[in-house]
């Protein structure tokens, strides 16, 4: 009965007819006045009364915009100058929430970096007799401004919006736009403490694993695992693998709940936490070249082979294309879910072939209803209208990033590319491979000599191992909270 949107005056009807009829009488001499009172105090609400109440009230009740503009800077036709520009975007993505109690407008989600907000049309639903808007660092004697659908404010700053309902009471808002304070598609790089172990002259092969960023490092005299924390403090933990010195360390890669090594001479290692390793198999050469959770993928025997990790029992996979088109040297390869329900493996790579212009590259994909098995492998065959293949560089490393394959290594087999010169990228799962030019290598890492090596932690950052260098970054959108309305 006491339903909180009824006024002083229902509720006083209530009672006049629940209630004897010569009490009534008695009370009707006053019910008017009462219910005049009553009128009078929900003409407009206080601020911690809800919007609901009363027929004559003033209060906002929503605020959107169409579309906000940007200011981007790209690179002019020289390759060396920028060039400025302003785009415009749609505002659909971002909510802007009313509390009726604080009288506080904001969007919780931040607009992009660089958005221009010095003109911004607002459109402003209300209840009220007339809507005004001022800075809100106005003085109290400056005039308001009538509010119109149509005009441009100026919202670099807070603004104030007022609402003045019939009987000239009013409710006061302030109007906050948020908006990134950094580029959401830039990226800076830190330095992390080195270790002389991964000083970039011998091979290594980077992983995240066991939640720490780990390096299987082989000297020649030993094998080493060496893990860091992910938040790039303090120093490197160092160990001696029981490895034999002829690991492979380049095919490193992980299962679900073990990582896998194999050797020059077809031997199969596994191991849970990177020091103690344990030989599972051998083949003669046998080169393991990727996993899911439960299986593992090996080139040998000309062909691409696959075992569940509990049997090792091998079999041939099914190829779309000439086996000879498989890469033999500078093996790459990584798995990814494209989707909740598509994974896909991609393995890439040189051939020793002298007329071979640019890398290898094969693809499998399945989906959580197909049977992994009954899937093939997929060539990505050269032809006249991909004119962006993948570069034949030295030491390619695959990596996921920010829903997009990404490449990194040393310089080009014709000597165009300097090592870690630029970052190439992919995205449409390897086919055709681009520049990446709104992030770049460290500088100091551009065109070292040696080994190097790369990874992607669980929170997004990339790192970068090369001539004795470390470093940790991350695309700045993708450590906000919502990185998908960017």
């Amino acid at each position: 009965m006491w339903n909180k949107y009824r006024t002083f005056a229902d509720k006083l009807h209530i009672i006049m007819y629940t209630i004897p009829k010569r009490a009534a009488s008695k009370l009707s001499s006053i019910a008017l006045p009462i219910a005049f009172i009553a009128i009078l105090l929900t003409s407009c609400m206080s601020n911690d009364e809800e919007v609901s109440v009363g027929n004559n009230t003033c209060y906002i009740s929503g605020v959107t915009f169409n579309s906000f503009r940007r200011q981007l800077t790209a690179k002019a036709s020289d390759g060396v100058t920028d060039s400025t520009y302003y785009s415009t975007y749609t505002a659909s993505k971002w909510t802007f929430t009313i509390d009726q109690k604080t009288l506080l407008i904001e969007n919780r989600d931040s607009l992009p970096y660089n958005t221009d907000l010095s003109r911004v049309v607002m459109n402003m639903s209300y209840s009220g007799g007339l809507a005004y808007y001022r800075a809100s660092d106005a003085w109290d004697d400056d005039p308001w401004i009538s509010y119109q659908s149509t005009d441009s404010i100026d919202m670099r700053k807070p603004v104030h919006l007022r609402i003045v309902a019939t009987d000239n009471t009013e409710r006061r808002y302030t109007l906050k736009v948020n908006m990134h304070t950094m580029d959401s598609d830039s990226l800076k790089w830190a330095t992390v403490s080195s270790e002389e172990a991964i000083s970039g002259a011998h091979p290594m092969k980077a992983t995240f694993w066991d939640d720490k960023i780990s390096v299987l490092v082989n000297n020649g005299d030993a094998v080493l695992w060496l893990t860091h924390g992910k938040n790039g403090l303090g120093g490197w933990d160092k160990q001696v693998t029981d490895l034999p010195t002829g690991t492979n360390v380049t095919s490193l890669t992980k299962g679900q709940d073990a990582i896998y090594v194999s050797t020059e001479d077809g031997e199969l290692y596994r191991s849970q936490d990177g020091a103690e390793w344990t030989m599972t198999d051998s083949r003669s050469g046998l080169r393991l070249v990727g996993a899911t959770d439960d299986k593992l993928y090996a080139v040998f025997d000309g062909a691409i082979h696959s075992t569940c990790t509990d049997k090792m029992e091998w079999s041939a996979e099914d190829m779309d294309d000439d086996a000879a088109l498989l890469p033999d040297r500078e093996i790459t390869f990584i798995t990814y879910a494209q989707t909740e329900r598509l994974t896909r493996m991609v393995i890439a790579g040189n051939r020793n072939v002298p007329e071979d212009t640019c890398a290898v590259v094969w693809s499998k994909c399945w989906t959580g209803f197909e049977s992994e098995e009954a899937e093939s492998w997929m060539y990505y065959t050269r032809t006249w209208d991909n004119t962006a293949p993948m570069p034949m560089l030295t030491q390619p490393v695959l990596m996921h990033y920010d829903n997009m394959l990404m490449l990194v290594g040393g310089q080009s087999y014709d000597g165009k590319i300097k090592a870690m010169e630029r970052f190439y990228v992919s995205r449409d799962n390897g086919l055709s491979w681009w520049r990446l030019q709104t992030i770049i290598p460290p500088t100091e890492l551009q065109g070292t000599d040696g080994y190097l090596t790369s990874a992607v932690d669980n929170d997004n950052f990339l790192w970068l191992i090369a001539h004795g260098k470390v470093y940790r970054g991350r695309i700045n959108r993708l450590g906000f909270a919502r990185p998908d309305i960017y």
